[in-house]
């Protein structure tokens, strides 16, 4: 029965048949396309309201620094050193590995911060 049905379409029959059918995969796409914009916007739109629960305000994001030196080799990024040394730093992450007993080049750490008895009270 197919066979018959091609034999006896003609060329305009045809081109609007291929017409028809791009316009359907277009339009399936365009609401595809929109579906994936929408569930992106509600995304963003959750995520801010989370982190506007919590209470974090969105100026609270690290600042890059103007003139970043090239990370040295291995390294997994910055790290943020609050009241303390370079060098004490260098120690707690030698301990930390070591307990962890990991390498030191798998570990990240983001910041280290000395925290006082003095501001525990």
């Amino acid at each position: 029965m197919l066979s018959a049905t091609v034999e006896s379409m003609t060329i305009g029959e045809s081109l609007l048949l291929s017409l028809v059918s791009m316009g359907t995969i277009m339009a399936v796409l365009l609401l595809i396309m929109g579906l994936i914009y929408l569930m992106s916007y509600l995304y963003r739109e959750f995520a801010k309201r989370k982190k506007a629960k919590s209470g974090m305000p969105e100026s609270a994001t690290v600042a890059e620094p103007a003139a970043a030196q090239p990370a040295a080799p291995g390294s997994c990024g910055e790290l943020t050193l609050v009241k303390c040394s370079e060098r004490d730093a260098a120690m707690i992450m030698a301990i930390v590995a070591n307990n962890m007993q990991e390498d030191l080049n798998r570990l990240r750490f983001r910041s280290i911060k000395l925290v006082d008895d003095s501001d525990n009270k």
